[in-house]
């Protein structure tokens, strides 16, 4: 298995991950807890700067340039990025878009473009990508959304990136059953999230074990909770939910490896791992459960001490 970490646990607000100081200082840390590959996620404009291709490259000048300044804090690379085709983004004149409307297809194909072609040109492999929107927002899916859904990613697929569907606890595609549907429409690759899963209500090592022939890439947190009162159909879950602790006042959602009471198998989810020899990336990720750096440390601790994790990307 190849490992890698996400950074966005460091873009917690628009104005403290911009300068490059401050991301040496986070591809250094991820470095430091042994890891060699960093996944990104998609944004929008000048104070996002690693998250558009195009802002990007005006920052460090080509692709080449970006890796070098990658390999000056000892990464070798990026395994992948994280892009919601339905956000609103100013490069794009802040249109909104669904999955679900095929009006909008077209459309979300020439987004997705400059994605693939920037991540073939740094050697990254997969496209992570919400295959829908927040259930709060839309009507319940059918099966006929489903099929729209699908053949929309299918055609991403196309484009000659890896594309992997992203479970959200949040999202339209939510029930185990949906999830299969979605995966019957589309011939591209699933991204497990086991924390997001958990909240859904459904067990990670279970499903895995059922579909590990469409598991392509993983991300590996933990969570303490379970939305066991479809707190995502809140008004806002994004925020009620997520950062508000919905009716429940949670603190926070995502937490470290190892946390106490944590609901993810962690163990048996990477001895599952193992056994059908996952060939995509396994990235480890907090999504903004708490101090970055500290998390971090934490969870490559959990990894060396509790899963003979070795460091710089072996399994």
């Amino acid at each position: 298995m190849r490992w890698a970490y996400a950074l966005n646990q460091w873009n917690v607000r628009m104005d403290v991950f911009v300068r490059h100081e401050d991301q040496q200082r986070a591809l250094k840390t991820v470095s430091a807890c042994g890891f060699d590959h960093v996944e990104l996620a998609a944004g929008t404009g000048r104070w996002d700067n690693l998250g558009r291709p195009e802002t990007i490259l005006l920052n460090h000048g080509s692709p080449a340039g970006f890796l070098e300044f990658l390999r000056g804090c000892a990464i070798r690379g990026v395994s992948s990025m994280f892009w919601d085709p339905g956000q609103p983004v100013e490069e794009e004149g802040w249109a909104f878009r669904s999955t679900a409307n095929p009006a909008d297809h077209d459309a979300i194909v020439e987004s997705a473009k400059p994605f693939a072609d920037f991540l073939a040109a740094i050697g990254a492999t997969t496209l992570v990508v919400r295959p829908a929107g927040s259930a709060w927002m839309s009507p319940p899916v059918d099966d006929e959304a489903l099929k729209r859904i699908g053949d929309l990613w299918n055609r991403v697929g196309e484009l000659g990136v890896d594309v992997a569907l992203h479970y959200d606890c949040l999202g339209a595609v939510h029930t185990e059953a949906q999830l299969e549907s979605l995966l019957a429409a589309t011939d591209v690759g699933l991204a497990l999230d086991t924390a997001e899963l958990t909240i859904g209500g459904i067990d990670p090592v279970a499903f895995y074990r059922r579909h590990h022939d469409r598991v392509t890439h993983v991300h590996l947190k933990d969570t303490r909770y379970a939305d066991t009162g479809q707190e995502y159909l809140m008004p806002g879950a994004e925020t009620t939910m997520l950062r508000g602790g919905g009716g429940r006042r949670i603190e926070r959602w995502f937490h470290e490896l190892g946390t106490e009471g944590g609901l993810v198998d962690v163990k048996g989810f990477v001895n599952a791992l193992r056994e059908h020899d996952h060939p995509g990336w396994v990235v480890v990720e907090s999504d903004h459960g708490g101090n970055p750096a500290e998390l971090a440390m934490l969870n490559s601790w959990f990894l060396q001490h509790e899963l003979g994790w070795e460091r710089h990307g072996n399994r």
